[in-house]
């Protein structure tokens, strides 16, 4: 099993949903995103090891920008534009933004895994070649709480909080995307990374955490419900 983080950015939950069930069995850690704000928030806070983007998000143009912010930050992590466009100049621009591959929608979702995967082997045999490091962070730090991804060990106020290991998934999972809200859906596949939910576990697991990291639990400050929709972890 893989353990590569990657980003898609497309503004079409319908292709997201397809993009996670053609690599969710791989182990990838999926991250999603619909916009560009979006994407520059999850930026500041992982480092990804391939980025999917489309073109055309809020404004037409979008995923070009995208692409050439990455590259300005980072010359080797691979970036594949999945877009409608189908234009040969479409092509052209995306390849000289600094995308390495293009494919059309609709697409194949087993070449699109493929490519992936080779993406992936060929970064890290540049990486390799080149000594190239990329300089990430262990420590995250929201409000209150700092959780040290080496270590797998959260703080709050400094003082060490006993997770079991899916409950430091989980809140490692909200550290990284705060004040944002997920349905259960996105937290199921994200966390357990399995396509079908299971509501009841995830109640479980919201619980068990809130029990663990609220002053009252019953009136949830940092970890809260979002009604109908689902949850959001809400720093200060």
């Amino acid at each position: 099993m893989r353990s590569e983080k990657i980003l898609v950015v497309d503004d079409d939950p319908a292709i997201r949903r397809l993009i996670w069930k053609s690599l969710q069995a791989t182990g990838i850690l999926i991250y999603q995103s619909d916009s560009i704000e979006k994407t520059i928030d999850i930026m500041s806070r992982v480092t990804f090891d391939l980025f999917l983007l489309d073109i055309s998000l809020e404004y037409e143009n979008d995923g070009y920008h995208l692409a050439q912010m990455i590259r300005n930050e980072n010359s080797v992590v691979p970036i594949i534009f999945l877009s409608g466009k189908t234009k040969e100049q479409d092509i052209v621009t995306g390849l000289e933004t600094g995308a390495d591959l293009y494919l059309t929608k609709p697409f194949s979702p087993a070449i699109l895994k493929a490519q992936v995967l080779a993406s992936l082997d060929r970064s890290l045999v540049i990486k390799k070649h080149t000594g190239q490091q990329v300089k990430t962070s262990s420590i995250l730090k929201l409000g209150e709480f700092t959780y040290d991804k080496n270590r797998y060990q959260l703080y709050k106020n400094d003082v060490a909080v006993k997770l079991s290991s899916k409950e430091i998934q989980l809140m490692q999972f909200f550290m990284e995307n705060p004040n944002q809200v997920f349905s259960k859906e996105q937290i199921y596949q994200s966390v357990w990374n399995e396509e079908k939910t299971d509501p009841n576990t995830i109640m479980v697991f919201i619980n068990h955490l809130r029990n663990k990291i609220e002053a009252d639990p019953k009136n949830a400050k940092y970890l809260q419900t979002v009604w109908g929709i689902g949850y959001t972890f809400v720093t200060e």
